[in-house]
């Protein structure tokens, strides 16, 4: 047993659960038992501290809403997230807590770029991004020059893989719309997130009620693999950071959204 992780666990009031390759770290902030259910995923611990802030000012006012916080430690989290799927229980919506925004702007993510393998770098081709999306990118982002927006979000580099002194080879970044290179070896898919989805419009209007300017959807260049495995607890799945008085707006809202049918290792 890992004693980092106990101290953890601990630390944050939950439960360490064996999982693959390491543990699922639940911290589970529960008020009437069948109250929706929202699923937060942190990269680091820190990442769930403005969630459990906010669930905590809002069970006390009666909000019927159980938030669950998780921290994958080490583990491989698609397969935690099935192990563990009927402790987890029916979700109203999981959020990704940990993905960064771009130079820490507010924003939320619509396209995430996926990861390929190929032995010999080749010339990728560029990203699809329409007048609009370009132009608010360039007024986000506007002390980026072109070459480094290009570079980013049209044509990214290859790199070195991570094992590139035992088995060689290159990885890059795959933009939704870009056609897989032959002989390249797709690692993680890209990722479109919907937008215009009671999910999408209530984080929205939480960030920009409580930081007060527009909030808007852009493509980020970010590691979209903990989203991808979100998914498979529920179709409701998105990418939110912010401060507390954020993340109370976004859970008042979603505690109104329509629930799934409830399911828990309890019942």
């Amino acid at each position: 047993m890992n004693p980092g992780a106990l101290r953890l666990a601990s630390e944050l009031g939950g439960t360490l659960l064996a999982a693959p390759g390491g543990h699922l770290l639940l911290v589970e902030r529960l008020g009437p038992h069948t109250a929706p259910r929202v699923a937060v995923l942190g990269r680091t611990a820190e990442d769930l501290g403005p969630a459990l802030a906010a669930i905590a000012i809002l069970q006390a006012r009666n909000l019927p809403l159980n938030l669950v916080g998780l921290l994958a430690l080490g583990c491989d989290l698609p397969a935690a997230l099935a192990l563990h799927r009927r402790r987890i229980g029916a979700l109203v919506a999981a959020l990704d807590a940990g993905l960064p925004w771009l130079d820490g702007k507010p924003m939320l993510p619509r396209r995430l770029p996926g990861r390929i393998y190929r032995t010999v770098p080749v010339a990728l081709e560029k990203a699809p991004l329409g007048p609009l999306e370009k132009a608010e990118l360039k007024a986000f982002l506007a002390d980026w020059d072109r070459a480094r927006r290009k570079m980013t979000f049209r044509r990214p580099e290859w790199r070195e893989a991570p094992d590139h002194e035992r088995h060689g080879g290159f990885e890059a970044d795959l933009w939704p719309g870009v056609p897989l290179p032959e002989g390249a070896e797709l690692r993680v898919p890209p990722l479109e997130l919907p937008v215009g989805t009671p999910l999408a419009d209530a984080l929205r209007a939480a960030l920009r009620t409580a930081l007060g300017q527009p909030i808007p959807l852009l493509p980020l260049p970010a590691d979209p693999a903990p989203l991808h495995a979100l998914r498979a607890l529920t179709r409701d799945a998105a990418a939110f950071r912010g401060p507390a008085a954020a993340w109370e707006r976004a859970l008042e809202s979603l505690a109104r959204l329509p629930a799934p049918p409830h399911f828990c290792a309890r019942c």
